[in-house]
């Protein structure tokens, strides 16, 4: 489609428009902002779905660049548009979207992404058949810049421990989850949390009884370029997004860890080149992790194994980085097992 072509546009197309559902089984949220060059192929593929029992909200977040311009011609009775009269941040969009919709589930897209044409389908089955489930996600196809698959896990126990390393336990714009559980818990998404919200929010759920599955299937089309978020992130908004987020997770998980052991902990989550480089620091983060995994707190359905796993891939991704830069060398390396290991 061109830049200036009508987006599902029925009047002009012939085709009947379809009727307005008033109460829909599923609720989409598309937030939006500035995202003019990929959101027609976006909503294209949400209109395409083989599962056709949902209301779209779009959520354009003051949008500058013809974005909104573009989401207006839209024609299909499905859609909700919404536009916000200043530039709130993506937790806030969220939240108004929440506070919005009137399905039974609530499912995200990201503005840049794709669908697969059963993703909705599939998602909704899955709910449906296993009331157990409170959210449910599925694997990533990249495509545009680069071609591949996320893996993530299918189970509750791993995705719940993998929160912990910070990494593969949900795609956010994968997932589709029970509106009444987000509802019932007042669960929303903390606008202070920089990029990572989605995390914050989904440890949230976690803390409150919920159970995770992603579905084996690619059904999220991830687009790879280079203005996506993960390529133009400022790394000091980052970080204190995830000290808040772990110096209130960790302890939980960890009953051992001290406050001095979980704030070393938590410069494991930073880039290898922007932690302490000094051996010394190497030392105490070991003892730190000894601590934590002396008593993991497995209360919330975390596999016990796995964040043993995740607490084990930070170390060794910092150990990695120290090597890499000539501070470890291989005596100190086994001075380290030994501080770990002991009792």
């Amino acid at each position: 489609m061109g830049g200036n072509e009508p987006i599902l546009d029925h009047k002009a197309s012939g085709l009947p428009r379809p009727l307005r559902i008033s109460m829909p089984l599923l609720s989409v949220v598309l937030p939006t902002f500035n995202s003019g060059e990929f959101v027609v192929e976006t909503i294209a593929s949400l209109m395409a779905q083989s599962f056709t029992d949902f209301e779209l909200l779009i959520m354009d977040d003051a949008s500058s660049d013809g974005t909104w311009e573009r989401l207006a011609r839209l024609d299909d009775a499905r859609i909700r548009l919404h536009r916000n009269a200043v530039n709130v941040g993506l937790p806030t969009n969220m939240n108004i979207a929440m506070s919005m919709a009137s399905g039974k589930y609530l499912a995200r897209v990201d503005h840049d992404d794709c669908a697969a044409p059963e993703r909705f389908a599939l998602q909704v089955a899955l709910l449906e058949r296993e009331p157990s489930i409170t959210v449910v996600g599925s694997q990533l196809e990249h495509f545009h810049d680069e071609v591949g698959i996320t893996m993530l896990p299918s189970d509750d126990a791993t995705i719940k421990a993998h929160m912990v390393q910070g990494f593969e336990y949900l795609a956010n714009q994968s997932t589709m989850g029970r509106l009444d559980f987000y509802r019932a818990h007042a669960l929303r998404f903390d606008p202070n949390l920089y990029v990572v919200d989605d995390l914050g929010f989904w440890m949230d759920c976690m803390l409150h009884g919920a159970r995770f599955a992603n579905l084996p299937e690619p059904l999220t089309r991830y687009r790879v370029h280079a203005n996506m978020t993960s390529r133009i992130l400022q790394a000091d908004r980052l970080y204190a997004s995830k000290d808040r987020i772990y110096r209130r997770f960790l302890p939980l998980l960890f009953p051992r860890l001290s406050g001095q052991e979980c704030e070393q902990l938590l410069m494991l989550y930073r880039r290898q080149e922007d932690m302490p480089q000094t051996l010394a620091y190497m030392v105490d983060v070991h003892r730190a992790a000894r601590s934590a995994l002396s008593h993991i707190d497995t209360r919330w359905g975390q596999s016990e194994s796995g964040c043993r796993q995740s607490i084990l891939n930070l170390l060794n991704n910092a150990r990695q980085g120290f090597e890499t830069r000539g501070i470890l060398r291989n005596e100190h390396a086994e001075i380290l097992d030994l501080i770990f290991q002991s009792h």
